[in-house]
């Protein structure tokens, strides 16, 4: 398969059900392998999180045999309208320049955990189907890390496994996201700062629980209050239909 960071959340944190719930980056240049792949490991519903204006610069033409919803989870009226700006930065940018053109990443982390319709309606989804569902954005690091990263934690996963997981997105951006930069004639000061700011780090997602925890006393009020989650609700069969155990880790910082 083309994805270079494609994970069965299953493999992240077994009690998250096989085959039923993967994060990744936006299938581009899928050919019909690799729809038949993905198929075959259950997936039937794709969930993308970019805004209209990405889709309309870099999409893809989705299988027939996948239900698409393009649920965007950035949110305009904050001045975040998507996490694509290496395509403002020029070879006369100075790292100060850089740094302030990615600046709104460090704030998308703090807000993106609240009042997100994507992230609500990829709850409800999960309660209703039983079939694979595929989430991502566009290299499928942030805000798909963010996602998965409350999925895991909703689910009691460790924080040392959550990070890990989320971190590992790092790979993808050496390896697939930043080649081509790396081979370009910009200037190195240039390319170290675009590398920093294109990857992922602690901080960030320490950021999103911190911003959680200072408008709730525990995640369980979080996620009842933002998603409508009943505890009780979760373990019954609507929840269990995608194999998990629900208990929320109150122990993420």
């Amino acid at each position: 398969m083309r994805f270079s960071n494609f994970r069965d959340l299953h493999d992240v944190y077994p009690k998250i059900k096989e085959g039923k719930l993967f994060r990744s980056e936006a299938p581009f240049d899928f050919q019909k392998e690799d729809w038949d792949e993905l198929y075959d490991l259950g997936v039937r519903t794709i969930i993308d999180f970019r805004s209209d204006s990405e889709r309309e610069e870099d999409n893809y033409v989705c299988d027939p045999r996948f239900t698409r919803h393009n649920w965007c989870c950035l949110m305009p009226e904050t001045g975040i309208n998507d996490f694509y700006f290496p395509r403002l930065v020029t070879k006369q940018s100075s790292e100060e320049e850089i740094i302030g053109l990615s600046s709104f990443i460090v704030n998308g982390y703090k807000v993106i955990p609240f009042s997100n319709t994507a992230y609500q309606n990829m709850f409800s989804l999960m309660e209703t189907t039983g079939d694979g569902i595929l989430f991502h954005c566009g290299g499928g690091k942030d805000r798909t890390g963010i996602f998965a990263a409350l999925v895991l934690s909703l689910f009691g996963c460790d924080k040392q496994t959550i990070f890990d997981d989320y971190l590992k997105s790092n790979e993808s951006v050496k390896n697939h996201l930043m080649p081509k930069l790396l081979q370009s004639d910009y200037p190195q000061p240039v390319k170290d700062t675009l590398m920093y700011v294109c990857s992922v780090h602690t901080e960030l997602l320490e950021s999103s629980f911190e911003a959680i925890l200072q408008k709730y006393d525990s995640l369980e009020e979080y996620f009842d209050t933002e998603y409508k989650l009943n505890r009780d609700l979760l373990f019954k069969d609507t929840f269990n239909k995608l194999g998990y155990k629900a208990k929320i880790n109150t122990h993420i910082t």
